[in-house]
């Protein structure tokens, strides 16, 4: 009886072993694969914080300009005669000439159209086009083509002048 209680106990501790031992390399393997999922999520957090921080970045300079956009102020043409004068002043004041003029009238949104063709010396056309910046009205180029030209009564084209085709845009008032 003696030897029946110590071979049970025996195989009793034996199997006890052999299930501690199983369930040890179970655990083992089950904690490295944790790990591997841990670490796959900690990955994916630092991608995800990087791209929010982008898209946060983002944001940030698009709230910026719009804040910009909301405080400029354009200043409307009294009328298109003020528009056209304002703008064939300051081309005749630089000493470029105009060659053509094609007024377009004021369109459903309000915005008045002139394209000119101009000629002169190429610094003096830039100096026209930094004027119109300081217009009372505020003025859009919206197409410029330069060429060069030469003066009038000169069979050879002079080095720095140009001709120029130029669209300039303003909003005008609306007429009451």
């Amino acid at each position: 009886m003696k030897d029946n209680k110590v071979t049970t106990l025996g195989l009793l501790f034996f199997l006890f072993c052999v299930a501690l031992v199983g369930a040890v390399y179970y655990l083992g393997i089950r904690l490295d694969d944790l790990r591997e999922q841990a670490d796959e999520l900690e990955q994916r957090k630092v991608d995800l914080t990087s791209a929010t921080q982008a898209l946060m970045d983002q944001i940030s300079v698009f709230n910026k300009a719009f804040n910009e956009l909301e405080s400029y102020h354009v200043n409307v043409a009294e009328s298109e005669l003020a528009f056209y004068s304002d703008v064939q002043q300051v081309v005749q004041n630089n000493g470029v000439e105009i060659l053509s003029t094609r007024q377009q009238g004021v369109n459903k949104d309000g915005v008045s159209t002139i394209a000119m063709t101009t000629r002169g010396e190429y610094y003096a056309l830039m100096r026209v086009l930094a004027a119109w910046r300081n217009l009372p009205t505020t003025v859009r180029v919206s197409a410029l083509t330069l060429g060069a030209d030469k003066p009038i009564g000169s069979s050879t084209a002079l080095q720095g002048w140009v001709q120029a085709d130029v669209t300039v845009e303003a909003i005008v008032a609306a007429q009451r």
